[in-house]
């Protein structure tokens, strides 16, 4: 990305300044102009200059209004270039003793208020402005002109000052914005963390009982007098399997340090996560260039500490129902509803997609069972989404089953019961 030095910038000001100068009214005197170039040149002087401590921008600012001055008088009226140079002198001025008196009174411009802003370039553009008028009509201004400078000089500022809350207020919002993302981003990369860490122990769970199976072999083979290669083959696989084992609980023992007490004291609203759900999905959607849209609509609102697993069990769902939609070829669409009765939260995710036959339904929540077979590349889904569902929702004393969709209708309908009093803030 481009970072403009200071002089650069010290340019820009000067250029914009000075081009924003030529609308103007002139007032009592022919080379006195009322224009809106202050403020464009004050604003810049905050945030193009704001490391600047010396009245340089004013000087160069001064130069440039000159030569534009100068170089538009010769071309549009004729006037030669001495003439503007001694009419418009007293305007470049202008903007080095608005500078100037800027650089004494206010030394950091990172951590001025506003306020002190808005009465330091109102003094700044009296003083300069006084400067100018008593040199363009070699005389001291009257009563009434000076009313007039300071009303002018009021304005210009409030002005400016309006605009640089603007801009500090359009900053803010974007860095919330983006300080949101980053959330939401955090908030999905723990979720699915805390999904896989449950395979991760599991895994764990059968790489013991094979080490177990493995060393037993090795005990028979020498209660039968088998030979020692057989032996010592048997022995070197129940070692293999001991250090795969004990990878795989570094690994898990490195993933739960980062997530499984992440915001574990947070709560979140209901809505919240949905928002979030629906953000995420169709982004990754888009991205996958799938033509399925998402409505998600949450009935009921409440607090729950439990959004990790809710989102983890909703994603999985969402998924599932997206990849059934791409397989058929076809759009589609995808229903996620939530509402509470009688003491349970209910969450229906259905769509509109090629269904699932009744010898599935059987299988879907056992691990290894996917319905997603693609016979082009022979490979096959890994089939631990669903039942990794099951469990979270086992976990929060829920159930899980699998519906016909309503009215007759096409596609599978996933529903999803947990009692509120777990999921609601401070259950355990």
């Amino acid at each position: 990305m481009w970072q403009a030095t200071r002089w650069e910038r010290c340019l820009l000001t000067a250029m914009f300044t000075a081009l924003g100068g030529e609308l103007f009214i002139n007032v009592w005197v022919d080379n006195f102009r009322i224009s809106g170039a202050v403020i464009i040149f004050s604003v810049l002087l905050v945030t193009l200059m704001r490391d600047s401590r010396l009245p340089i921008t004013g000087a160069v600012t001064g130069l440039a209004v000159l030569l534009v001055r100068c170089t538009v008088g010769y071309f549009t009226a004729g006037v030669p270039v001495e003439v503007t140079l001694v009419t418009e002198f007293s305007s470049a001025l202008f903007y080095l003793c608005y500078d100037g008196l800027f650089c004494l009174q206010v030394r950091d411009r990172y951590q001025t208020t506003l306020l002190r802003l808005w009465y330091q370039f109102w003094l700044c553009d009296i003083v300069s402005n006084l400067m100018d008028l008593t040199l363009a009509q070699m005389e001291l201004p009257g009563k009434e002109k000076m009313t007039t400078l300071v009303m002018v000089g009021l304005i210009r500022s409030v002005a400016v000052v309006f605009i640089l809350w603007g801009m500090k207020h359009y900053r803010r919002l974007l860095m919330e914005e983006e300080h949101q993302q980053r959330y939401q981003r955090l908030f999905l990369m723990t979720a699915s963390l805390k999904n896989e860490l449950y395979f991760l122990k599991k895994d764990a769970d059968n790489i013991e009982g094979i080490m177990t199976r493995a060393y037993r072999l090795y005990e028979q083979l020498g209660e039968k007098g088998s030979s020692d290669e057989l032996r010592q083959l048997a022995l070197s696989i129940a070692r293999d399997v001991h250090e795969v084992k004990k990878d795989n609980l570094s690994i898990i023992r490195g993933i739960e340090d980062e997530v499984v007490n992440a915001y574990s004291d947070e709560s979140m609203r209901l809505s919240d996560l949905f928002l979030i759900l629906a953000d995420t999905m169709r982004s990754i959607l888009k991205a996958e260039g799938a033509k399925v849209t998402l409505e998600c609509r949450c009935g009921f609102d409440f607090t729950t500490s439990q959004h990790y697993r809710l989102m983890s069990i909703l994603k999985n769902l969402v998924m599932n129902a997206a990849e059934a939609i791409q397989g058929q070829g076809n759009g589609g669409a995808i229903w996620v509803d939530e509402d509470v009765r009688d003491g349970w939260m209910t969450i229906r995710v259905q769509d509109n997609g090629p269904g699932i036959s009744p010898r599935a339904r059987k299988n879907l929540f056992q691990v290894g069972y996917s319905t997603k077979f693609d016979p082009e590349t022979g490979n096959i889904n890994r089939g631990i989404g669903l039942p990794a569902v099951a469990f979270m929702v086992q976990e929060l004393k829920g159930e899980i089953q699998v519906l016909d969709p309503p009215n007759g209708g096409k596609g599978a309908c996933f529903q999803v019961r947990i009692p509120i009093s777990v999921l609601e803030k401070g259950a355990v």
